[in-house]
C-alpha cells in the first residue's frame, strides 16, 4: 500500500512539528541541541521509517520493515553522545540526549501512523520537561558539592579522608576511582570524585587544606568553591 501525498506531508509534517517542540525548551534552557536538531531528528526518522515500509514493496518477504526502529535507535544514539559533556566533575546534556532520542522515537512512530502514541508521548515529555524543571529547586540537596582528590595511590588516603570529611559533619554519598598514568612524574595517579554534602563550609575548607598538605596528594578541587578554595 502506497502512501497519498497527503498522508505523506502529514507524518513528515506532524513528526518535524513535535520534534521542534520538544527541542524548543532544549534551547530555551541554552542546550546546543536545540528546535532546528530534534526537528531534523524526528524528520529523518520518520523519513527512515516511511522508506523502510513503502519504498522496497518489491523485496518480497525478506524484508522487515520494523527493523528499521532499531537502526533508527542505534544511530541516533551517537548523536545524542555529542550532546553530553563533561565539566568538570560535573556531567552535563544527559537529558538533552533523552531528549534526542525521544524524538527519533517519535519520528518512528509518525512514520508508522501511530499518530496518538506520539502525540500523547510529546505531550508527556514537554509536561515532565517544564514541570520537573519548576520543582528542581525542591528536590535539590542543600550544601551539595563535587570534591576531587588527586594522589599517589598506597598511602591509605582514601579512608582517612572519608573520616575527616565525616567529622566535620560531611555526608559522602557516590565516589568513583579512576587510575591514569603520569608520564611527567612516571608513575600511576589516583583520582578520587566524591559527591559531598556540606553542613559547615568552614571547617570543610580547614580539613581542605589539611588534604592540600599531605604529601602524597597532588590535587585538591571542590565544585562549587568554598571561600576561594579551588
Amino acid at each position: 500500500m502506497d502512501l497519498s501525498i497527503g498522508e505523506l506531508l502529514g507524518r513528515l509534517g506532524l513528526a518535524a512539528l513535535l520534534g521542534a517542540v520538544i527541542g524548543f525548551e532544549r534551547e530555551v534552557q541554552n542546550h546546543p541541541a536545540g528546535a532546528r536538531t530534534h526537528a531534523l531528528v524526528a524528520l529523518g526518522s520518520a523519513l527512515f521509517t516511511i522508506a523502510g515500509a513503502y519504498g522496497f514493496s518489491g523485496a518480497g518477504d525478506t524484508l522487515d520493515p520494523s527493523r528499521v526502529a532499531g537502526q533508527v535507535a542505534t544511530g541516533v544514539g551517537f548523536i545524542g553522545a555529542g550532546a553530553i559533556l563533561r565539566i568538570g566533575l560535573n556531567v552535563r546534556g544527559l537529558t538533552t540526549a533523552a531528549t534526542l532520542w525521544l524524538a527519533a522515537a517519535l519520528g518512528v512512530a509518525m512514520g508508522a501512523g501511530a499518530y496518538p502514541a506520539a502525540l500523547i508521548a510529546a505531550a508527556a515529555t514537554i509536561v515532565l520537561l517544564l514541570g520537573l524543571q519548576l520543582l528542581r529547586p525542591l528536590m535539590e540537596r542543600p550544601g551539595k558539592r563535587a570534591l576531587e582528590i588527586v594522589y599517589e595511590p598506597g598511602h591509605g588516603t582514601l579512608g582517612p579522608i572519608v573520616r575527616a570529611l565525616e567529622e566535620v559533619s560531611t555526608f559522602v554519598g557516590r565516589v568513583h576511582i579512576a587510575d591514569e598514568y603520569d608520564p611527567l612524574a612516571k608513575r600511576e595517579l589516583r583520582t578520587a570524585r566524591l559527591e559531598v554534602q556540606v553542613r559547615d563550609p568552614v571547617t570543610l575548607a580547614s580539613v581542605l587544606e589539611d588534604l592540600r598538605s599531605r604529601p602524597e596528594v597532588r590535587d585538591v578541587s571542590i565544585d562549587p568553591p568554598i571561600n576561594g578554595s579551588r
